[in-house]
């Protein structure tokens, strides 16, 4: 892998609740993409070599007049795959970004105060990963919210 970032969390909640957010269709609907977008999980299968697919969409009026402005169309779909899964622990997926690939693996183990995420974002190419990182901030701000 050429690039990678990692971003680490403390939730304030019990490990099944913080795993079912985030392995469920439901869960990753109400947080998963940055403020102004929507996601919707069209195939989640948690097993190693399982579709994760998921539409994204842009929201928010000022984020579909931006993406207009780029040349980008305001929903996409994403055909990820399960890699790795170890429930209640480990959930990781690749997804391919035309020619290259991004992986994200996600981490979590038991605190004192709650579930500590380690996510570790990364791709075969330098300078893929800097967008998905900014995401991934506000989605986890988005999935602390929707922990309560």
């Amino acid at each position: 892998m050429s690039d990678r970032q990692v971003i680490e969390r403390v939730f304030n909640a019990p490990m099944d609740v913080v795993w079912k957010l985030w392995t469920s269709a439901e869960g990753i609907a109400s947080w998963f993409g940055p403020r102004g977008f929507s996601v919707e999980v069209d195939t989640l299968e948690l097993e190693p070599g399982g579709a994760f697919i998921y539409t994204m969409r842009a929201t928010d009026p000022e984020r579909i007049e931006a993406m207009e402005k780029q040349g980008r169309p305001p929903s996409w779909a994403v055909e990820s795959t399960v890699t790795e899964i170890d429930p209640l622990t480990k959930f990781v997926y690749e997804s391919p970004m035309g020619p290259e690939t991004m992986t994200t693996a996600a981490e979590f183990s038991e605190v004192s105060d709650g579930v500590k995420l380690v996510l570790v974002i990364s791709a075969t190419k330098d300078g893929m990963v800097g967008g998905a990182a900014m995401g991934f901030e506000s989605s986890l701000d988005r999935f602390a919210e929707a922990l309560g």
